[in-house]
C-alpha cells in the first residue's frame, strides 16, 4: 500500500506563503491603526474646542491651561493622545495635547488683567497628512499669555513645539486657532 502526503518542501512552501500574506496584512493593519489614532486626535482636538468656546461663552476669556480650566464644568476629563497610556492631568505630561493661551495686545504677556483672548491648540498626528482645517501656526512670543500650558507651540513643527519648521510635506502638527 502506498503512502500519500505533503513533502518537507511542499510544507515549506505554504509555510512561507502563509506568513508573506501575515505580514502584508500586518503592515495594512498597521497603516489603518495609525490613522484611526489620528482620526481620534482630530475628534479630541474638535471636542476640546467645544468646550473652550463654551468657556468663553461663561467667561468672556479662554484658560491658561485646559486640564485645569475645563475639568470638571466643561468637560469630565480632557482627552489625551490615545498612542500614549499616560493620563494627562495637568498638561506637563507627554500624552498630553499642546495648547497655548494668546492675548490681543501682542505686546508683553500678561493674561491676568486682560485674559487670553484667543488659543492655539493641536496634537501631534503619526501619519505624515495634512488636515484642511490645519492652522500651520507658531505661536508667537510676544502674545503667548505668562504661565500658558504650551507658551513653544508651534503648528508647523513635527512635533507641535519648538521653533524649527517641518520640512515641506512633513507637518505632523494637526492645529488649529481661533
Amino acid at each position: 500500500m502506498e503512502k500519500r502526503g505533503f513533502t518537507l518542501i511542499e510544507l515549506l512552501m505554504v509555510i512561507a506563503i502563509i506568513g508573506i500574506l501575515a505580514s502584508i496584512v500586518m503592515v495594512n493593519l498597521a497603516s489603518a491603526r495609525q490613522k484611526s489614532r489620528d482620526a481620534k486626535r482630530v475628534a479630541d482636538i474638535k471636542n476640546i474646542q467645544l468646550a473652550l468656546e463654551e468657556y468663553y461663552n461663561d467667561n468672556l476669556y479662554y484658560p491658561l491651561n485646559i486640564y485645569t480650566g475645563l475639568v470638571p464644568t466643561y468637560m469630565s476629563n480632557v482627552p489625551y493622545d490615545p498612542n500614549n497610556s499616560t493620563v494627562c492631568t495637568d498638561g506637563t505630561q507627554a500624552s498630553c495635547y499642546v495648547y497655548a493661551a494668546r492675548n490681543n495686545s501682542g505686546s508683553g504677556t500678561s493674561c491676568t488683567s486682560s485674559h487670553a483672548a484667543r488659543y492655539h491648540l493641536g496634537a501631534a498626528m503619526e501619519a505624515n497628512t495634512s488636515v484642511a482645517q490645519d492652522a500651520d501656526s507658531a505661536a508667537a512670543t510676544s502674545d503667548t499669555c505668562t504661565g500658558s500650558q504650551n507658551a513653544d507651540f508651534n503648528g508647523a513643527a513635527n512635533n507641535c513645539s519648538g521653533t524649527s519648521a517641518a520640512a515641506a510635506g512633513a507637518d505632523n502638527c494637526y492645529d488649529v486657532t481661533n
